[in-house]
């Protein structure tokens, strides 16, 4: 995870919506290097505004540092089904 991603300009509550829908698929179909890197991304923008609360601060610092501990195979692709877990759906 060398190459760092610049995303786009967008206001926080977009990009707090992009983080959840990547946490999402990273949860259901598995982490992968590009999920990984633009996570991180979208964590280090959302940090650099001025707005967030210190608890909303706090919080996406903590899981920002989890992330970068995270290391994918460069080769992990996603599945398109996890056989354990379906939206909706819990099998213990």
């Amino acid at each position: 995870m060398n190459d760092p991603i610049e995303p786009e300009e967008m206001p926080l509550d977009l990009r707090l919506a992009a983080i959840v829908t990547l946490l999402s698929a990273s949860a259901l179909r598995g982490p992968t290097v590009a999920k990984s890197k633009a996570l991180c991304a979208h964590f280090c923008a959302a940090l650099a505004d001025d707005a967030l609360s210190p608890r909303l601060r706090d919080a996406l610092e903590q899981t920002l540092a989890g992330w970068r501990a995270i290391e994918c195979h460069p080769a992990s692709v996603t599945v398109s089904q996890c056989p354990l877990t379906l939206p909706g759906q819990s099998l213990h």
